[in-house]
């Protein structure tokens, strides 16, 4: 547990420590001196500064180097200081660099400060340096942090929807407290976990950790060239998050606050209760069976007699809400700086019990040692608590049961004495389930401290360490108190018996430590540029289970820009890893990228100067990258508890290769208003771990499996980005789009190219050459057989086979359906992916769209969300169809419709095939959002921002699902559309 009251000590001491200055109520400056002795020798040191231009400055700080004594310029540029001794000054402004001065001798001293030349947008964090982003030649995007942190986003992994070529992030939920969906980039290339490796701050990091107000800049690393300082963990791409620091001289709070109600998209619409009964008769009519209702049945339900439960609704007891608030305090002086980041936020589901919220706090300090030595030091710690319901702890559950009931059957028994008196149906109700069937609490903690000492050798070159710690622990507890249930007649049926525990999970923690020797200087009078790093890093992981992983690197880098015209990088990196079987523990992972800024060349000056082009620079690069994303021991034998083998071992077990090549162009036109960025790829996966292979059971055992480096997938795409932005007057605007695709394929599916794979667990996913890595492999059909006569004509058919049912296609037309007669029926995939921005600035106010689509993907109209009934060979009597099934199902008289019949009990109706696949493509705008600025309210409030946002709240799609951003199933909890508002402040 983290004891947030000592953090808060810690935080609030160190603030005091490193401010330089605190204005007062009438603005004057408090100097904070330390040291109560009295001074020997004190003098007046004062002058002005300046631009390069002769341009006075006001409020330039000026920090007494080592100390936390300081002042600032006034509205002329004028400063005035009190000084013990010889001392050195730091002068520092926003958008220029900083410069010292050293007192001795001196008691004017007038300061020019020159711009930088360098902006925050130019400048690249690759994770062990930092590059200017004109001597790039890889492939690295940014997200738009302006965009992010004035968006009311829950979780961090939401601003990767639409914003970044390459990268796709499919939405299913909103469920509290959960990731909202898996992140790709440039496709999946494993049968592992595809997500990408995160690193905050210099440490590995999951998203789901990182309050979006917290972020400073978002990079992505996306070709081998940029990717492969990561080696062996790089293969599905590298995001590199900086989070927020503190600044010299400036004492800063900043507060965001927003409040949001979310709304259910696309509710499943079930047939009410008499077209129920009608179409159980249709069933059985078809099926020889009797007929289960009576006329005088539906003619009740119709009246609303009988009951007519629509059981989604029933258990959606309220508004779904979220509220968030953070708070940043930041300022720093000489002896260095501070920014205390403190966050809630609160998400409310859509019944009483289930729900999240989250308690986070990060401190990222500097601290100025000595003259050449510099501690960063970051700590981190969050509480998350999620509620969820006992009976259906995963959040789902409830949906899924609120699925399988139908309306006939009433959550309640009418005119009786008892209270609450429930009807159980099987053993169901989920109504019940809310009101009594428990609660299930969960608790997760993470606790992170992050120490990285510079100490600059000079001014080129310094030596970096990095010590860093994080503890991950989580608990659960749950609770029921016993209840009673009756039937009818008021007599007992059954008991929910009380159930009372708690459980420490599996803990970890992670130890990384790293040593860096890096080198930037400007050669040959500024007309190149090296930056160089090398350096060793050890992790360890360990778990309460016992299970241990450690991993040790060596790696070098070095980027060359020669005249600005012509970029070298090259990197090498060596990795180990104890996950792998001795001997293949360790793999090398090179790179190699070239740049061209054409735009430099002397032939390019007249278009240069007539600002028609401002910017064209060619890339292309190489690198191999590696994937080592599995558990440990999985090299070794398994042995249960019989004695029998149940994992065979595998001495040749190593890490999954990925070569890539890039092409990219990065165009500016027009003095940099339109903008253009484009890349081609190919990425070649091979050695892929394959953890649950299927071997002959030598042993007798039919569970029997190994871990393998089986296949080779391919991955080719291309990405086309755009932007045009331009001033007129008062009015600012942005036009941007981008589009981008990637196609998959398998190689090799086995150990040789002919081989085929299927799949331990699913006959519906298989490999073979060609064939897209996840694929929808089933039964081509020919509409539905219409009569009996039809059925027996036809030799390839399934037993039992009814009018209305399914007619497959007999691929090889030898008479007998099997899966010798699957083919390929789609990509699982999303293709063309595409989004359109518009940012609008007039005066005080502000105005931006953002909307995300998807030209074409497949999806999956599986369970019950495709079929009538819920199947699962037990009790496949539950559930209603959706309306639009029931509206577009076979009937003697609709003979082409797009449904098979209505029907009760398994049927080979649903089996894969291309029936149940449908046209997934939408578009859906994301966010739209007005906001207006007020920039002063009083001398310690400025820039007060309120806005209102709207998210997913419109999507155009032929989806015939519920949600085109997930395939069909037996419910979930819903997505959500979201309405906000909120105000962002600046204090003092």
């Amino acid at each position: 547990m983290v004891k947030l009251s000592s953090f808060t000590t810690f935080f609030v001491i160190c603030s005091l420590l490193l401010c330089p200055n605190v204005k007062g109520a009438k603005g004057e400056v408090s100097h904070l001196h330390f040291n109560s002795s009295v001074v020997e020798q004190q003098k007046r040191v004062y002058g002005t500064v300046t631009d390069q231009n002769g341009e006075t400055l006001p409020y330039v700080n000026v920090i007494v180097k080592g100390t936390n004594v300081g002042t600032t310029t006034d509205e002329n540029g004028v400063y005035e200081i009190n000084v013990d001794g010889d001392v050195t000054l730091i002068f520092s402004y926003m958008g220029f660099n900083d410069h010292e001065e050293v007192t001795t001798g001196k008691t004017r001293i007038d300061v020019v400060l020159l711009e930088s030349n360098v902006r925050l947008e130019e400048v690249v964090v690759t994770g062990y340096n930092t590059v200017e982003r004109r001597h790039l030649a890889s492939s690295i995007e940014s997200v738009d942090v302006e965009r992010v942190i004035t968006r009311p986003i829950v979780k961090l992994e939401e601003i990767f929807s639409g914003t970044v070529p390459g990268v796709t992030m499919l939405r299913g939920s909103n469920l509290p407290g959960s990731i909202p969906g898996s992140i790709s980039i440039r496709g999946v290339s494993t049968l592992q976990n595809a997500a990408p490796l995160v690193i905050v701050d210099g440490m590995e990091q999951p998203l789901s950790d990182i309050d979006p107000n917290q972020i400073k800049s978002v990079n992505i690393l996306k070709d081998a060239a940029a990717a492969s300082m990561y080696g062996s963990r790089g293969a599905n791409g590298v995001i590199i998050i900086e989070t927020n620091r503190g600044t010299t001289g400036e004492f800063r709070v900043n507060l965001n606050s927003w409040f949001a109600i979310h709304s259910p998209l696309n509710l499943p619409k079930f047939v009410n209760s008499a077209d129920f009964m009608r179409l159980r008769n249709e069933a059985h009519a078809i099926q020889g069976q009797p007929l289960l209702y009576s006329d005088e049945d539906i003619r009740l339900a119709e009246e609303g007699v009988t009951p007519n439960t629509d059981w989604v609704k029933a258990i959606m007891e309220r508004p779904a809400s979220a509220y968030n608030t953070t708070a940043s305090i930041s300022g720093g002086g000489g002896v260095g700086t501070f920014n205390l980041m403190l966050g809630y936020i609160e998400e409310n589901g859509l019944n009483r019990i289930e729900g999240s919220d989250k308690f986070s706090a990060r401190f990222n300090t500097n601290i100025n040692i000595a003259d050449r030595f510099i501690l960063l030091a970051d700590f981190y710690a969050h509480r998350l608590k999620v509620d969820r319901l006992r009976r259906n702890n995963d959040g789902h559950g409830l949906y899924q049961i609120a699925w399988r009931m139908n309306p006939t059957q009433g959550i309640y028994y009418e005119n009786s004495d008892i209270p609450n008196h429930y009807i159980l149906h099987n053993d169901l109700n989920p109504v019940a389930f809310i009101e009594k069937g428990g609660t299930w609490n969960n608790m997760y903690d993470k606790s992170t401290i992050n120490l990285r000492p510079r100490y600059y050798i000079t001014d080129d070159l310094n030596f970096e360490g990095n010590v860093s710690y994080t503890i991950d622990k989580s608990a659960s507890k749950w609770r029921r108190l016993t209840y009673k249930f009756y039937d009818g007649d008021g007599k007992p049926v059954t008991t929910w018996g009380n159930d009372i525990g708690a459980e420490q999970n599996v803990s970890e923690s992670q130890l990384t430590g790293r040593a860096l020797l890096n080198f930037e200087k400007e050669l040959r009078d500024g007309r190149d540029k090296l930056y160089a790093v090398g350096g060793s890093e050890v992790m360890s992981y360990i778990f309460t289970d016992y299970r241990e992983i450690t991993k040790a690197s060596f790696f070098a880098k070095l980027n060359y820009s020669l005249e600005n015209k012509y970029l070298l990088e090259t990197t090498v990196r060596s990795d180990g890893s104890s996950k792998f079987a001795p001997g293949h523990q360790w793999g090398v992972f090179p790179s190699a990228s070239f740049g061209w800024n054409a735009h430099n060349e002397s032939f390019m000056e007249s278009l240069k100067e007539s600002g028609a082009i401002s910017n064209l620079k060619m890339r292309f690069s190489w690198g191999r990258i590696g994937n080592e994303n599995v558990g440990p021991y999985l090299w070794q034998e398994v042995v249960n508890t019989w004695g029998w083998t149940m994992r065979v071992p595998n001495p040749d077990f190593t890490w999954e290769k990925q070569n890539q090549g890039n092409i990219g162009l990065d165009l500016g036109m027009l003095n940099n208003r339109l903008t253009v960025t484009a890349d081609v790829y190919k990425k070649h996966s091979f050695d892929l771990i394959y953890s649950d292979f299927p071997v002959p059971p030598l042993t007798g055992s039919y569970y029997l499996t190994s871990s393998v480096n089986i296949g080779e997938v391919e991955n080719k795409g291309w990405e086309v980005s755009a932007k045009w932005q331009d001033k007129i007057g008062d009015l600012s605007y942005s036009i941007g789009g981008m589009l981008f695709d990637n196609k998959n394929q398998v190689l090799k599916a086995g150990y040789s190219a002919s081989d085929t794979l299927i799949f331990k667990g699913t006959n519906d996913r298989i490999w073979f050459r060609g064939i897209p890595i996840n694929n929808y492999y089933g039964f081509e059909t020919d509409g539905y057989f219409q009569n009996q006569e039809e059925i027996d004509a036809t030799p390839a058919k399934f037993p039992n086979t009814l009018p209305g049912d399914i007619k497959y296609v007999d691929q090889n037309g030898d008479g007998v359906l099997n899966d010798e007669d699957r083919i390929f029926l789609g990509d699982t995939a999303p293709h063309y992916n595409y989004s359109v921005t518009f940012d609008l600035r007039y005066k005080k106010w502000d105005f931006s769209l953002l909307g995300q689509g998807v030209g074409k993907r497949v999806g999956r109209l599986g369970g019950q969300e495709g079929y009538p009934v819920f199947v699962d060979g037990g009790s496949n009597n539950l559930g209603a169809p959706r309306q639009y099934y029931a509206d577009n199902r076979w009937t003697p008289e609709t003979p082409n419709s797009r449904f098979p019949r209505v029907w009760t009990g398994t049927s080979t109706n649903t089996y894969l095939s291309d029936v149940w696949l449908s046209d997934a493509s939408f578009f859906r705008i994301k966010s739209l959002q007005v906001g207006y600025t007020i920039p002063k309210i009083r001398h310690n409030m400025r820039n007060l921002r309120l806005y209102f946002n709207a998210q997913d709240f419109l999507t155009f799609t032929k989806w015939e699902g519920l949600e085109p951003e997930r395939d069909g199933g037996n419910g979930a909890y819903p997505r959500m559309a979201a309405y906000s508002i909120g105000f962002q402040v600046t204090l003092f």
